[in-house]
């Protein structure tokens, strides 16, 4: 985003920031007050779902005051910034007389700089989405030995493939392991610009992309540019060839000088060797970030480190089609990078892995002007680990959708970091949430997961092994327009049950869990769109969701206007228009019967 104002060097410096990013003024030549801090910011682009503030530049403080929309509707003002529901090009007037302070917004005659609106970046979260993402692997499910794999099988790129038509009818987005050639699932990447990995070739890669594209979902590259292995030492890197992006040639001054490769009880010895001839090579800039020991930590905070990266990033984008990017270990570097790299990539979403507490997440989707989402750790360890326990009072729990930040909120219940390993999570090690006795409150889980705002994430054994219970609760989902900001209101939740209404576009979801689930329903205006009755030892398992909607039921594999068909489905393309043809009959994408 270009900036369209003169930026001026004195006291007194505001501007508008739209998404995090710096809109200055210029002194307005016309009536300045007595302190010279009438100023005037034209120009600014502004899409519908963009967050503005009012900033000085000298004290780096952003905040809101009153907004005088004289000419122009569409800036809706919250607790620390607006919110726009218009798209376009705007005149801000900074009138900044102390208790007296006053933002005025006009409709701008043009962008300024001939930019199309069209063309703006304006961050890679996306506003009210109403995606449903998938988690397309476990550990290590590359390797037919690993555990779980002969019950769930693995999701090697041709394994999924065929898979594509299906996983299209329900899933948005889908978060595909690292591509990069690397150690084991890939976590420890050695050569970015190799796609050829224990996941599968480079053809095998792009021939489930695109499978998944004709299919109607988006894809989601694991990003692992925190840290990476050595090649045959700790600091041996091979060439990195991005194609138009760049070739890079990366060496120890990449590497962190404060990483362990460094390290004093790392120094080579007679007893040990150490890190070996690698000892006290790395010379690049301290880690900005946190550290990890497992490899070497790429020093980010260096513009050629920063440049390799923007090149991979667009490569990974143009050139290997992936849409949006998840980045491991996003806290191990500083998020202001997530920016810079989204800002230059352009990934349609993106989210980081940041394994803490929700105040710092929030905090470091806050540094990175708001330009990444956050797995949202909370919802697993205040919500569905007490699930597991028949325990339905803790509400959504101290998470980002509970703080109402769902737009930055990817919610999941269980991913590759805690599926069959032994850390003692009741959802999470030894695989417990595949075992049979648990699969009620499994299923629990899930419609809260898909009844709440956020992004929410099926992991794929569970999708695996129980589609037939998901596709109910992920097209009720769809049917009520249920996104990652919807309110969520009438919010009872006691130790025996859990009710909430959930507010979407198209209407009403309410998801009843526990004692709460009672058959009774809402009204003739309510569907029963899934359910569930179980109950054990005296603990109710049960769930529902209800849905009021404007919109017909969504088109899917499992309901199309109240009928059951085998699951093959064909999407296509017909006069610009998306059909999906199932059996011998076509539906347009509202369900409608076209012929």
């Amino acid at each position: 985003m270009a900036l369209c104002c003169a930026l001026y060097a004195t006291a007194g410096n505001y501007g508008i920031l739209v998404n995090g990013k710096t809109y200055f003024a210029g002194t307005h030549i016309d009536e300045p007050d007595a302190q010279g801090r009438d100023q005037f910011c034209a120009h600014v682009k502004v899409k519908s779902g963009d967050y503005l503030q009012l900033y000085d530049a000298e004290y780096k403080s952003k905040w809101v005051v009153p907004l005088d929309t004289w000419s122009v509707a569409g800036f809706t003002k919250g607790e620390d910034r607006y919110t726009a529901s218009v798209t376009g090009c705007y005149d801000f007037y900074i009138k900044l007389k102390y208790e007296d302070d006053q933002v005025y917004v006009g409709a701008g005659s043009n962008c300024g700089d001939g930019e199309d609106v069209d063309d703006i970046y304006t961050g890679s979260v996306p506003h009210q989405c109403e995606a449903v993402l998938m988690q397309a692997f476990y550990n290590e499910s590359y390797d037919a030995a690993s555990p779980g794999v002969s019950e769930y099988g693995d999701t090697k790129w041709k394994t999924l493939t065929p898979q594509a038509a299906e996983i299209g009818a329900y899933f948005d987005y889908v978060w595909l392991p690292p591509s990069a050639y690397g150690d084991g699932a890939g976590y420890h990447p050695k050569q970015y610009s190799n796609q050829n990995s224990n996941w599968g070739t480079r053809a095998e890669l792009e021939a489930l992309i695109s499978a998944l594209h004709n299919a109607g979902s988006k894809v989601v590259a694991d990003i692992v540019i925190n840290h990476c292995a050595g090649y045959t030492t700790w600091c041996d890197f091979p060439e990195m060839d991005f194609g138009e992006y760049g070739k890079f040639y990366p060496d120890a001054s990449y590497i962190c000088n404060n990483d362990e490769v460094n390290a004093e009880w790392n120094k080579p010895s007679k007893e040990s060797e150490g890190s070996g001839a690698c000892w006290g090579t790395a010379t690049g800039n301290a880690d900005d970030g946190e550290n990890w020991d497992g490899a070497r930590d790429w020093a980010h905070d260096m513009p050629k480190v920063q440049k390799m990266f923007i090149a991979y990033l667009k490569w990974m984008r143009n050139v290997m089609k992936y849409d949006g990017f998840r980045y491991d270990k996003g806290d191990g570097f500083n998020n202001w990078h997530h920016h810079n790299y989204n800002k230059e990539a352009r990934p349609e979403i993106a989210f980081m892995e940041c394994y803490s507490g929700t105040e710092e997440i929030w905090g470091r989707i806050q540094a990175s002007e708001y330009d990444i989402m956050g797995l949202d750790f909370c919802v697993k360890w205040d919500v569905f680990d007490k699930f597991a326990g028949w325990d339905y009072g803790h509400g959504r729990g101290n998470s980002l959708i509970a703080q109402g930040n769902g737009r930055y909120a990817v919610t999941f219940m269980e991913s590759h970091d805690w599926f069959l390993r032994d850390n003692g999570f009741e959802f999470g090690g030894r695989g417990n949430s595949m075992k049979a006795e648990l699969k009620a409150r499994l299923m629990q889980a899930n419609a809260f997961l898909l009844s709440m705002p956020g992004v929410p994430c099926i992991f794929y054994p569970h999708w695996k092994k129980y589609k037939e219970d998901l596709k109910p609760m992920i097209l009720a989902r769809k049917w009520a327009g249920v996104h990652s900001e919807s309110a969520v209101e009438n919010e009872y939740s006691t130790a025996t049950g859990y009710q909430a209404t959930i507010v979407g576009h198209n209407g009403w979801l309410i998801l009843c869990l526990g004692d709460k689930a009672n058959k009774q329903g809402f009204g003739p205006d309510y569907k029963l769109a899934a359910s569930n009755y179980s109950t054990k030892e005296g603990h109710n398992e049960s769930f529902e969701i209800w849905v009021n909607s404007s919109k017909p039921m969504p088109t899917g594999l499992e309901a199309v206007n109240g009928e059951r068909f085998a699951e093959k489905a064909q999407k296509f393309l017909q006069d610009g228009k998306l059909f999906i043809r199932m059996g011998d009959k076509t539906y347009d994408m509202m369900g409608n019967a076209i012929y």
